[in-house]
């Protein structure tokens, strides 16, 4: 009975662990990147099913980057100089 409460103690822990580095990561994502994330889970979705919405899902996270290929498509990326009067 002992062995079973230390083992479960130490799986409750490694899974707080998890989830709270899931938290972390989550909260350093753009909102384009979570669009883009979520945009290419539901296309893959329709076509592949549930493995389609899992890779749809990798590529809509790396195409909405920062600096990634939506960025270069709008064009939004440069430099702008502002002058002080």
């Amino acid at each position: 009975m002992v062995v079973t409460q230390t083992t479960w103690r130490k799986l409750m822990q490694k899974l707080a662990l998890v989830a709270v580095l899931c938290l972390l990561a989550g909260a350093c994502a753009t909102r384009q990147q979570s669009t883009s994330t979520a945009v290419g889970a539901t296309a893959g979705a329709v076509v592949g099913g549930p493995v389609g919405a899992v890779v749809g899902a990798g590529a809509g996270a790396v195409a909405g980057a920062p600096g990634g290929v939506v960025d270069e498509v709008q064009g939004d990326n440069q430099r702008r100089r502002v002058r002080r009067r």
